[in-house]
């Protein structure tokens, strides 16, 4: 099963829309059109919560012995697991709503009668109690943790599966996938790749006590259908254990990467550029011709997108260092608003990077951030609650009367907001960036790491959808402006809107913005690119280029079956790009191990070379 959450949101929603509208009503001084503008908008995490709850009528009446989730990239797995909280919270919003018609009928009627809004704050504490309590229960759920034999993998590892622990979840297994098969012939790439593996093995052991520890082979190309995965599902569960007991030692990376041979089955470059730095004229030499492609000079943000595990952030960086190579009086900002953050550990900092605008790291002339979209939410959520108890204790002057039930309503309001609205409130720190205060110096172009492939569009999609919101959330507060004023917060929304009202209009300026698309030569990655590629199109966002990366070099026999796999998913990629004259598409060579550290990472970009093809 795939799930659809919009269609299992309708069918969650259909039944229980009346007595959420009869909450909203009996809570606010809103009308009917305003409770359906704003039901429409609300409930966050929605496509979350919906998934964690099918997962569980799945868990428990469905007449399966198991249940296999595939879920999300780490950053949005994590905000997954977290939805029982959320939705324990969003019970707690509703039931405050109730409460002053529940005070009311008391005092007024000496009584008050539970009906079907009281059923439905109920059920939603029941299941929000119960996903917790699933998976938390060791014995009902369990997670298999799956990361490649990379540093960098590994540190998001670390981090994911202590976030899982702790709260309460059972890692029961790592598996390290696409593991170098053992040497069959003389490779140089092969053998570095290896020996890298093999330390970072000994390290994910190590990092990982008393769990079972699995490996997963490259195969040389994809197992796809079902006759290929048994047959990948034997190999794991005969090879994986015992290949990696003999992998042992602490871990020894190359101090340099191992650079590939020979021109990937492409046309060659010039031996005396391998290692060239940029030229300041893009028309002085065609090894980077390609950057004015991917980021014409005078653009402002250059949107790096791909699916999970190809390279997307590794790529971002190395773009982000082109850009301050071609012209060193720009000022150039990388900015990762994905929320498994890995920029630290690709650009080898040896500490955490800044996580707002406002105190950026510098890395070989760029600043680097790191967004933390939750903390700042977190920020501008107190802020809000501090502005409606000013408002409120206006309200009161220096009487003993206190509007306590519309001020905790007016208050939780900001907790109703859509699933995503702390990533676009971060990412408006794009326009904070570029178009700074009176007086503030700005950005030249940012360079934006996003997440994976579906929260990377849903990103995108979410400033017109968040604009909506805080309009939705604008005539509310002026529903009440009467009784206690806007205050600040209001002049903070109607700022926000214009910053999204902004953000907008430059992610559909091709002057201003373009997006640059990471993938890998094999098929599940070319699939999602070319579906990445039609969504963004939709959107009129517009893709400059493709990078593929990872090509492997023809070398033993291994290599040339991955080459041949690479070579027909190329070709594909070729097929799928329109117009082919808009969109380039660049190639870049696999290193073992990946490419760390600015200087690593401008050594491999040195190598990118265009499609002529």
């Amino acid at each position: 099963m795939e799930l659809d959450a919009d269609g299992a949101f309708r069918r969650w929603m259909g039944p229980r829309r009346q007595a959420l509208r009869t909450i909203v009503a009996r809570g606010t001084y809103l009308d009917d059109d305003d409770i359906d503008r704003f039901l429409a908008l609300s409930l966050p995490g929605v496509n979350e919560l919906i998934g964690l709850v099918e997962l569980e009528r799945l868990v428990a009446r469905a007449p399966w012995n198991d249940v296999v989730v595939d879920t999300a990239p780490t950053g949005h797995t994590l905000r997954l697991l977290a939805m029982p909280q959320i939705l324990g919270r969003i019970a707690g919003v509703l039931d405050g709503m109730l409460a002053k018609h529940r005070f009311l009928a008391e005092t007024l009627g000496g009584e008050y009668r539970a009906d079907p809004t009281d059923a439905l704050i109920t059920e939603i504490e029941r299941e929000s109690g119960e996903l917790g309590a699933l998976l938390r229960d060791s014995k009902r759920c369990a997670f298999s943790w799956v990361l490649l034999p990379e540093v960098a993998a590994l540190e998001e590892a670390r981090d994911g599966v202590r976030a899982l622990e702790d709260a309460s979840m059972t890692v029961a297994e790592i598996i390290v996938n696409r593991v170098a098969p053992p040497a069959s012939g003389r490779c140089d790439f092969c053998s570095a790749r290896r020996r890298s593996e093999a330390g970072v093995i000994a390290a994910t052991r190590a990092a990982f006590p008393g769990r079972s520890l699995v490996a997963a082979p490259d195969l040389g190309a994809e197992p796809r259908g079902v006759p290929a995965l048994r047959r990948f599902a034997r190999t794991i569960k005969l090879g994986g254990p015992l290949r990696l007991r003999h992998l042992g030692g602490p871990l020894r990376l190359p101090p340099k990467p191992q650079h590939l041979g020979g021109p990937l089955r492409l046309p060659p470059k010039p031996p005396s550029s391998r290692r060239a730095r940029l030229p300041k004229d893009p028309e002085c030499g065609a090894d980077h011709g390609w950057l004015e492609a991917l980021a014409p000079r005078g653009l402002r943000l250059l949107v790096v997108a791909g699916k999970g595990g190809v390279g997307k952030t590794s790529c971002a960086a190395a773009l982000a260092l082109a850009l301050t190579e071609r012209d060193h009086d720009q000022r150039v900002l990388l900015l990762s608003v994905d929320p498994a953050h890995s920029l630290a550990d690709i650009l080898e900092l040896g500490g955490p990077v800044g996580t707002s605008i406002a105190n950026p790291v510098r890395v070989e002339g760029i600043d680097v951030v790191e967004l933390d979209a939750q903390a700042a939410f977190a920020q501008r959520r107190a802020r809000y609650r501090d502005a409606v108890d000013e408002l409120f204790d206006g309200l009161r002057g220096g009487s003993s009367f206190d509007a306590t039930f519309d001020r905790t309503v007016v208050q939780d309001l900001v907790d109703l907001a859509p699933s995503g609205l702390d990533e676009v409130f971060g990412i408006v720190g794009v326009i904070e960036a570029l178009f700074p205060a009176a007086g503030a110096a700005g950005y030249d172009v940012v360079v934006l790491d996003t997440a994976p492939t579906g929260h990377a569009l849903r990103l995108l999609e979410m400033p017109a959808s968040a604009l909506e919101w805080v309009h939705a959330l604008l005539a509310i507060l002026l529903k009440y402006r009467k009784v206690i004023g806007l205050g600040e917060f209001g002049a903070d929304l109607v700022e926000i809107a214009r910053d999204l009202r902004r953000l907008k209009a430059l992610l559909g300026e091709p002057r201003q913005t373009r997006a640059v698309l990471v993938t890998r030569a094999a098929e599940m990655p070319r699939l999602e690119t070319a579906r990445l590629l039609a969504a963004l199109t939709r959107l009129h966002v517009s893709v400059s280029g493709i990078v593929v990366n990872a090509l492997t070099p023809p070398g033993c026999p291994h290599c040339r079956r991955a080459a041949t796999a690479e070579s027909r998913a190329l070709d594909a990629l070729r097929q799928a790009r329109r117009p082919p004259k808009r969109c380039a598409i660049i190639l870049a060579p696999a290193e073992a191990p990946p490419p760390r550290g600015a200087a690593a990472l401008s050594r491999w970009r040195d190598q990118w070379i265009p499609d002529r093809r």
